[in-house]
């Protein structure tokens, strides 16, 4: 009988009054006491997956209710043709297990897998937690690797549909949307869905060109021409307004729907313009076509996306969901607030409205999430590490603080106005920026500087390694599961067209014995002549 038990504490059912037994030894660092009791030299025999071992049975009884302890357990093992009992397990976890009985420590191979060695630890019936701390980084780590892993998997299922996909009924309509979920999430699941793939990933980058291209100032200077004659084609400024609409154009947004607001208050009679004047005097003609018609078929798969997903509610709360969302927002938005009050669009308070939220179309090239898996791997590598990113922003903020106060007291008070003010130039310098806008300009100054950038350095050195190992692993694990989803895929294709196959041949095997079946059992007709009796 044996037990490895901390000072002072009962484990396993036996108290430290074991360490007076004879033979006990008492591990003075660890606080632990080792019995062996038992004079026997009687010893076993063990095949464990091919790989013999032999052993005291002494040495077994050191875990009294470990399995190996348990006689009834071994007999339902042993073999009486080989006198040996056999285990249909891995040896190299056993050999551990038998030096763990032999000596009290528990050390386990590097090469072993974590899991693996986790599951043969609970059917030998120890603890991993025995483990000895030379070996417990490795073996943990291994574990969560494994569960790191399987969260990547169940989110990267749900954020691309794959699991609800499972939740779709198989009845008729649940068939429907079966295809139809294929055919929106899985663009290898058939040619068409391949194309639409394709179309939807050309409408984004059309949308993203659109809206870079919009901000150049040649295409700035096209659109005050458009804005001008909008406006002078409407029924907006009569021929008594003072204004004229070339001065008018060539001012900021914002100026612009001030001087219309400002004419509002004359008292003159004017109407609104018209929704495609309004829209188009706002941005260059052009992109508003683009920016519509793009707009038009976000709309379009959105709603499809409503229709077929099984769970709404999860698909709308889900990331891929609000992006779409948001990025239909800034369009919608402005046509709901122009159809409510036709007057709020020369406004100042609906032009900054209207300008903020057309911030939000930049969210649109999220939407190559769905083409480009490395951009979802990125944002869900920076949504896993979020404790790592939180100690590194500690990190930074404790050299902000202490650096920026550090400078201000050495270096003179008109460059660094306040230790607040010189939390810019410690961020910039720790991060080995360095715009050049403050920078130390006394002895003291240059030290505190150089160990500012020092730390820094440090601070990056030891931080970005571990996002960089994190997606670098979360990237592996996704081509590997694409690929694999994709071999699945075509064996499917396969066995279905096989399957196809083998019931036309039956078919034709079975009209074949049926037509030579009725060849023959042909009965013969007898002739029948009709005798007229006139002749």
């Amino acid at each position: 009988m044996d037990t490895s038990i901390k000072k002072g504490i009962k484990k396993d059912g036996l108290s430290s009054l074991h360490a007076l037994l004879p033979g006990a030894k008492i591990n003075h660092n660890k606080g632990t006491i080792l019995v062996n009791i038992g004079t026997t030299k009687e010893t076993l025999i063990f095949n464990i997956g091919g790989t013999r071992f032999e052993t005291y049975r002494s040495t077994l009884y050191k875990i009294p209710r470990s399995p190996l302890a348990n006689e009834e357990f071994l007999k339902r093992h042993f073999r009486e043709e080989k006198g040996d009992y056999f285990f249909d397990r891995d040896p190299d976890v056993f050999k551990a297990l038998l030096n763990y009985l032999r000596t009290g420590e528990l050390h386990i191979p590097s090469y072993v897998c974590g899991p693996a060695a986790k599951t043969e630890f609970e059917f030998w019936g120890i603890s991993d937690k025995r483990i000895e701390s030379c070996c417990w980084t490795n073996y943990n780590s291994w574990n969560s690797t494994l569960e790191a892993l399987n969260q990547l998997e169940h989110d990267r299922k749900e954020s691309f549909g794959s699991e609800l996909e499972t939740q779709i009924t198989s009845t008729l309509w649940g068939e429907w949307k079966s295809k139809a979920w294929k055919f929106l999430y899985i663009p290898d699941s058939s040619k068409p869905a391949k194309a639409f793939g394709w179309i939807s990933l050309i409408c984004v980058l059309v949308s993203i060109f659109s809206f870079l291209v919009e901000t150049l100032p040649v295409f700035r200077q096209s659109r005050e021409t458009y804005r001008e004659r909008s406006i002078q084609n409407s029924s907006y400024l009569h021929k008594h307004t003072i204004v004229n609409a070339s001065d008018l154009y060539n001012v900021s947004t914002q100026e612009w729907a001030s001087k219309n607001e400002s004419l509002g208050k004359e008292g003159t009679s004017k109407e609104p313009l018209s929704l495609l004047e309004f829209l188009t005097a706002s941005s260059h003609y052009s992109f508003f076509i683009i920016d519509w018609i793009c707009v038009s078929f976000f709309t379009l798969e959105y709603i499809s996306r409503l229709i077929v997903v099984p769970n709404r509610f999860k698909y709308i709360r889900s990331m891929l969901g609000i992006i779409d969302l948001l990025a239909l927002l800034p369009d919608y938005t402005e046509l709901l607030i122009y159809a409510f009050d036709p007057n709020l669009g020369f406004s100042n308070s609906f032009v900054n409205v209207i300008s903020a939220m057309r911030v939000l179309r930049v969210l649109r090239i999220f939407r190559l999430i769905r083409h480009v898996p490395g951009l979802w791997i990125l944002i869900y590598t920076l949504k896993a590490s979020l404790n790592d990113l939180i100690l590194l922003s500690v990190f930074l903020l404790v050299g902000m603080l202490l650096f920026s106060s550090l400078i201000y007291f050495a270096e003179d008070r008109e460059t660094f106005t306040s230790i607040p003010h010189g939390f810019w130039w410690a961020l910039i310098t720790m991060t080995t920026v360095g715009y050049g806008d403050m920078y130390p300009t006394t002895p003291w100054g240059y030290v505190i500087g150089s160990f500012t950038a020092l730390s820094g350095l440090l601070m990056i050195g030891f931080s970005v390694p571990i996002l960089v190992n994190n997606f670098i692993m979360y990237y592996k694990h996704v081509q590997f599961a694409i690929q694999q989803d994709a071999e699945k895929r075509a064996e499917a294709k396969r066995e279905a067209a096989e399957k196809c196959h083998h019931t036309n041949t039956d078919h034709s095997k079975i009209v074949a014995d049926r037509k030579s079946n009725n060849n023959d059992t042909v009965e013969s007709v007898p002739l029948v002549v009709i005798v007229d009796d006139k002749t």
